[in-house]
């Protein structure tokens, strides 16, 4: 998703922490992650008290860009105090689960599949007209979406970045990547089915929905993705930081990205790495912002700025990502970067957690792990 950021840094829906490939070191670094947030949280939530606003959001530029374009302008213009708190989405919700009288965060910025699991299990409110006026000023392929139970906040785009060097014609379609890749034209990398803002859309979904399948029949889907791994040219990524130090060392030539991602790092001086969106286009991953119930009604405002365009002017310039209002305009010299509207596919997120497990052990079955 996920968010423009520099190249070390977490990108909310367009990039979250490294899951581990073996499902033991996994579970243990998830209840050590688990417990430290949660002891993290305890301090926190004290230390916020004297806090008006206790917000959960993602490191280095995404927080960067959160500050200066929304929280600063906030705190100035109500005359409120803003705490933010960094974290991981799936912990977030299990802390507000376990605290949900008084929980230890208002607002909180997840991506999709965090965002319908919240919503799922009652965890936050809902934004009408009223209470979030800029939700009118979403542009349409962004309104309705979880039916006001938070809304889009920004986006971003899989498609590939390539190393022009050794690259000579990125494919222009996804059936090419997979057919260049089988054929040995380049060392290829996409996403792991357990990475977690886009393994199962990007990874699954997608190719399934490319070879004729689709929720209810990802195997050919997985067929594509088991002949271009037989092929040995084939790498599966879960951190998004592995694939440029890939890139840089030659390991890789082409590799599924995050548009945001692959521009900061074209821009910091890599000017031999190319980006492109093949067609038909390419998967949206999507950052939300949503209230947590039983939480300060004051959350509402800080939406209903966030959703601004002179927010999302500015958030969206800054971290090389989509934003939701329609109305904002990007700066002139990373406008090309942005992946326009109509380029972006958006995948039935509400109708894949009920297939997730299905999913999962079917992939490790023929993929591996």
């Amino acid at each position: 998703m996920g968010a423009g950021h520099g190249t070390n840094a977490v990108r909310a829906g367009c990039g979250t922490p490294e899951l581990s490939a073996s499902g033991r070191r996994s579970a243990s670094r998830a209840r050590r992650a688990g417990a430290a947030l949660g002891a993290a949280l305890g301090l926190l939530t004290g230390s916020a008290q004297a806090a008006d606003l206790v917000v959960g959001a993602f490191g280095g530029i995404w927080e960067q860009s959160l500050r200066r374009c929304v929280v600063e302008p906030f705190q100035k213009k109500t005359g409120k105090t803003v705490d933010v708190v960094l974290g991981a989405p799936i912990q977030w919700l299990n802390q507000i689960a376990a605290s949900p009288g008084k929980p230890p965060l208002d607002i909180v910025y997840n991506p999709s599949e965090t965002a319908y699991d919240a919503i799922n299990r009652g965890l936050v409110d809902r934004f009408t007209p009223e209470t979030v006026p800029n939700l009118a000023k979403l542009g349409p392929r962004f309104q309705g979406l979880g039916e006001g139970y938070g809304s889009p906040h920004n986006y971003g785009g899989m498609g590939i970045i390539y190393n022009s060097e050794t690259v000579a014609e990125p494919p222009k379609d996804w059936k090419s990547f997979v057919e260049g890749t089988v054929a040995g034209k380049w060392k290829a990398a996409m996403p792991n089915i357990n990475y977690p803002s886009g393994g199962l859309t990007v990874s699954v979904w997608s190719f399934a929905r490319l070879y004729g399948g689709g929720v209810d029949d990802v195997a050919p889907g997985l067929a594509a993705v088991k002949r271009m791994q037989k092929s040995g040219n084939l790498s599966l990524w879960t951190d998004p930081n592995g694939v440029l130090n890939g890139l840089r060392s030659g390991d890789i030539d082409i590799a599924m990205y995050w548009d945001g991602r692959a521009w900061a790092f074209i821009d910091d001086k890599n000017p031999q790495y190319k980006y492109a969106t093949p067609d038909p286009g390419v998967i949206v991953g999507l950052t939300w912002i949503q209230k947590v119930k039983n939480s300060s009604d004051l959350g509402y405002a800080f939406a209903d700025l966030s959703l601004s365009a002179e927010a999302q002017s500015c958030f969206g310039s800054a971290i090389r990502y989509g934003v939701v209002n329609k109305d904002a305009v990007f700066d002139p010299k990373i406008a090309h970067e942005i992946t326009p509207v109509d380029r972006l596919i958006f995948p039935p997120f509400q109708e894949i957690p009920p297939r997730q497990a299905k999913w999962v052990e079917t992939w490790n079955k023929e993929i591996g792990r």
